[in-house]
């Protein structure tokens, strides 16, 4: 059975070019990330999987801490299946620690949306 989908697979979309300026304007949520990646994976083992919205979260609270009060930047859940392929594609000790899902837009770094389904899982 063929799916029908309403995905737009031409160039970048907008969620990800938001993503995109905001991952320039805040390199710092990036490193938070990528510490609390390799630090998930010390503790449970190189292979391990983990949730983006558990270091997501996390890092809200980090960046909430290292801020001044009234400063806190606002991280938007929409940047999250991003970070999630950026962490991967740069980070080779990360691979494979994240489970996604096929974007409405096709991403134009990390895994390709080719094969998924919507609700379907990659590892």
């Amino acid at each position: 059975m063929q799916h029908q989908s309403s995905f737009d697979f031409t160039g970048e979309g907008k969620l990800e070019k938001k993503f995109r300026q905001f991952h320039a304007d805040r390199p710092e949520v990036y490193r938070i990330l990528v510490g609390l990646a390799r630090q998930w994976r010390e503790e449970r083992g190189r292979d391990s999987v983990c949730g983006i919205g558990a270091l997501y979260e996390r890092a809200r609270w980090e960046v909430g801490l290292r801020s001044l009060p009234g400063e806190t930047p606002k991280l938007s859940n929409n940047h999250r299946a991003y970070y999630a392929r950026l962490l991967m594609a740069r980070n080779p000790d990360l691979a494979g620690m994240f489970r996604l899902k096929r974007l409405g837009v096709e991403p134009t770094f990390g895994p390709r949306n080719e094969g998924l389904e919507p609700n379907e899982h990659m590892e």
